[in-house]
């Protein structure tokens, strides 16, 4: 089943800089539960462009916790369509067509009370950040620390909040701002300077793709495991008029009768129609792995590789790293090898890492059952021993 798409009246506009615009979004009463929501999360929209569909992400920067009212930030983008019509045409009491809530850029609910969190922001990627921030802020007591870059001081969007929460939390948040026409550059010994408690503490990025793998790659020399790293990327989609298609032979790859997909904790066997991409023959089997666009740009669909290879249509909402750690998106993919082919779906956050995160899950799993099982059968030796010595 595809993702689904409704009409949200926008109910307020809001300048937050010269480049950017912030929009409130209305949810009709009825679709309250579709449009559920956890903090990190996108909204994908359509929206009709000269005798075709043009699509494109964005994050939500309202929190579900604090029952603020839905809201996305677009930040204009040289000679982008759809950024700059939103910021120059759309006025309250419009309507957008928006998927419902996806994303798993989310806090994880598994993660000690007491784990330090960082959040690394570039320009428009503080969008979800803010999100966390807000969210971490009330329903946990981490403390926080946040790195925001932009490249001018007009740029920094919800900066007016940011300040708000840091003063209204000064024993959990630890706000720097970085401005490149001040300092130059953002630089690795600059965010060095911030951290603590690597071994443990979580990190979440968003930003342009130099600034992400500028933090990346600082943590990365720092020791972070890459479990402990988050990561959203988005990529704009090329236009329909902008793109010559890019389709894979389905006809000399190789058919498999089935493949293994692990969704929900566990591995289901899913039957393979040749043609189909792997997203499209899991919702065929009922299964509902995460999915947003569809098009190979938003991430949401990532699962790893575990065996088997695939072949993708497309791939640009993936990192070189995350290619050769194996990360696909089941929207684009099709089997390509003969071997059987696993993959896991089960990724908490748009990242390769997140696989080897939910692999050490399970494996924890399997060994506390095993342990179970074998504490039970021991039991159950001892006191058929117990009874045969009573007298």
């Amino acid at each position: 089943m595809s993702v689904e798409f409704h009409a949200l009246e926008v109910s307020a506009v809001i300048v937050e800089t010269p480049q950017c615009c912030s929009f409130e979004l209305r949810v009709p009463p009825h679709l309250t539960e579709a449009y559920r929501y956890k903090a990190g999360q996108h909204l994908t929209f359509k929206l009709p462009w000269d005798g075709f569909e043009l699509t494109r992400c964005y994050s939500l920067s309202s929190s579900p916790d604090l029952g603020e009212a839905m809201k996305i930030a677009v930040k204009r983008v040289d000679g982008g369509r759809i950024s700059n019509w939103l910021n120059d045409e759309v006025k309250a009491g419009d309507t957008l067509l928006a998927s419902v809530p996806e994303g798993r850029f989310i806090l994880d609910p598994q993660t000690r009370p007491g784990t330090p969190l960082f959040l690394f922001a570039g320009g428009s990627g503080i969008t979800p950040i803010i999100s966390l921030l807000k969210s971490a802020l009330h329903t946990t007591k981490r403390s926080i620390t946040v790195l925001y870059a932009n490249q001018a001081r007009d740029s920094v969007i919800y900066g007016g909040e940011l300040e708000r929460l840091a003063r209204q939390h000064p024993d959990r948040v630890d706000l720097h701002h970085h401005v490149d026409s001040e300092e130059g550059y953002l630089t690795s010994d600059a965010i060095r300077t911030l951290l603590h408690h690597s071994d443990v503490a979580e990190f979440y990025i968003c930003g342009p793709e130099p600034f992400m793998e500028l933090v990346e790659n600082t943590l990365g020399d720092a020791g972070v495991h890459e479990e402990l790293i988050y990561i959203e990327r988005f990529v704009s989609p090329a236009d329909p008029d902008r793109v010559a298609a890019h389709d894979v032979d389905v006809a000399s790859l190789p058919t498999p009768a089935t493949f293994s997909l692990w969704v929900g904790g566990r591995s289901r066997t899913v039957p393979y129609a040749k043609g189909k991409t792997l997203l499209q023959c899991a919702q065929d089997a009922g299964l509902k792995p995460a999915h947003s666009c569809e098009s190979g740009y938003c991430g949401s669909c990532m699962a790893h590789v575990n065996t088997g290879q695939v072949r993708m249509r497309t791939h640009e909402a993936l990192s070189e790293r995350d290619l050769e750690r194996g990360v696909a998106l089941l929207c684009q993919s099709f089997p390509a090898s003969a071997e059987p082919l696993e993959l896991d779906g089960d990724s908490t956050s748009f990242r390769a890492a997140s696989a080897v995160k939910s692999s050490y899950s399970k494996r924890a799993s399997q060994l506390a059952a095993a342990a179970l099982f074998a504490f039970m059968v021991a039991g159950t030796l001892v006191l058929r021993l117990t009874q045969q010595v009573a007298p």
